[in-house]
C-alpha cells in the first residue's frame, strides 16, 4: 500500500497483494440509505460523453465568455430533481476536472476541498444556502480576468485583488476563506472546479428552461441507466495489467454521505451486479468495493475492508439489537 502524506493521510492507492489497503471511512449510524431511492417526476438528460457538457481535450480549457445562473431556474431545478441527481452531477463534474490533473498530487487534493464544498452546499444543505453560495459562485468565475489574476495573487502581485475589492470581497471571503497567501494558493487552484462546474451547470440551467423533448443520455438518478464512463473517477496503472481506483478526499466524501451504497451512486447499480457475478464483494460497512475477488477478509459471513470497519458494523448491530 502507498500512502502520500499531506498532514495527515489524504489519499491511498490499492495494492491488490493488500488486503487491507483501503482507508475506511466511520460515520456517524444515521444513515443515508433512503436517499438513493429518490426519483423524482422530472428528469434532465446528461451524459459524460456530452461533448458540449464534458469535451475531450488534452488539457483542461476553460471557458472565457460570462456564465450566467439564474436562481428562479435553481428553484425550479431543485424542485424536480432528486438529491441523487445533484450528487451524481458533482460526481461526474469533478471526475471529469480530476483526470486533467492525474499526476498533480497538490491540485488533486486542493479541486478535491473543493468538490467537496459544492457537493455540501448544493446536495448537503437547504435550497437557501445552495442559492447563496452558487450566487456566490457567479460572482467569482466572473470576474475579469480571473485567471490571470488569481495567478498573480498566487505569485505575491496584489495589485488587482478581488479578496479586497468591496464588490466581490464577500463572496471570495466566504468561499476561499480570509485574504492570505495560503488562500491565494487555494483559489488559484480551485479556480479550474468551481469555473468548470458553474459553465457545465449554467448549460444544463440553459435545457432545462428549453424544456427540450429529446432524450439522449444518461439520466443521473435512473439505474441501470448511470453508466458514467471511466473519467467519474481518478483510475491509474501501476503495473501491466493492475487497473486501480485512486481513492482521494471527494471519493471518501461520497462513499460516507451514501453509506453503505456510495460505490453504487458512483459507477451505477448495473457496474456493481456485473462486478458482483464476476465474484466481487462490498464491504458490508462502508460499500466499498474490491479491486480485486477476494480482497476483503470475512468475518461473520460478511466482509469487511478493514478491522474497523468489521468494528464498527460490530457496534452498529449490537447497538440496534439492544
Amino acid at each position: 500500500m502507498m500512502l502520500v502524506r499531506f498532514g495527515w493521510e489524504r489519499r491511498i492507492t490499492v495494492d491488490p497483494a493488500d488486503t487491507h489497503a483501503y482507508l475506511c471511512i466511520n460515520v456517524d449510524t444515521h444513515a443515508a440509505v433512503e436517499r438513493v431511492g429518490e426519483f423524482e417526476k422530472m428528469v434532465l438528460p446528461i451524459c459524460m460523453e456530452d461533448s458540449e457538457l464534458f469535451p475531450k481535450h488534452t488539457r483542461l480549457e476553460l471557458p472565457e465568455k460570462r456564465i450566467e445562473f439564474s436562481r428562479e431556474n435553481f428553484i425550479q431545478m431543485s424542485e424536480k430533481l432528486s438529491r441523487l441527481w445533484w450528487s451524481r452531477l458533482v460526481i461526474s463534474v469533478r471526475g471529469y476536472v480530476i483526470n486533467y490533473f492525474q499526476n498533480e498530487d497538490d491540485m488533486q487534493f486542493l479541486l478535491d476541498d473543493a468538490f467537496v464544498m459544492i457537493h455540501q452546499n448544493i446536495v448537503e444543505s437547504q435550497i437557501e444556502i445552495a442559492q447563496q453560495f452558487l450566487s456566490d459562485l457567479e460572482i467569482i468565475v466572473n470576474v475579469e480576468d480571473l485567471m490571470e489574476i488569481l495567478e498573480r495573487l498566487d505569485r505575491g502581485d496584489l495589485q488587482r485583488n478581488p479578496f479586497m475589492d468591496s464588490t466581490t470581497k464577500v463572496p471570495f471571503e466566504r468561499v476561499f476563506g480570509q485574504s492570505n497567501a495560503a488562500t491565494y494558493r487555494i483559489a488559484n487552484a480551485q479556480k479550474f472546479a468551481y469555473v468548470t462546474f458553474m459553465n457545465i451547470f449554467s448549460l444544463l440551467q440553459r435545457r432545462w428552461l428549453m424544456e427540450t423533448k429529446k432524450r439522449k443520455g444518461i439520466r443521473f438518478q435512473e439505474d441501470p441507466e448511470w453508466q458514467p464512463d471511466e473519467r467519474v473517477v481518478l483510475f491509474q496503472h501501476f503495473f501491466e495489467g493492475n487497473r486501480t481506483w485512486v481513492l482521494l478526499d471527494f471519493d471518501r466524501h461520497i462513499l460516507k454521505y451514501w453509506r453503505p451504497q456510495g460505490s453504487a451512486v458512483i459507477f451505477g447499480d448495473r457496474f456493481i451486479e456485473d462486478k458482483k457475478r464476476l465474484g466481487f464483494t462490498l464491504c458490508a460497512e462502508c460499500g466499498i468495493l474490491e479491486q480485486h475477488v477476494g480482497q476483503f477478509v470475512e468475518h461473520q459471513q460478511k466482509r469487511f475492508c478493514s478491522l474497523k470497519c468489521a468494528q464498527n458494523h460490530q457496534l452498529s448491530e449490537t447497538t440496534n439489537n439492544s
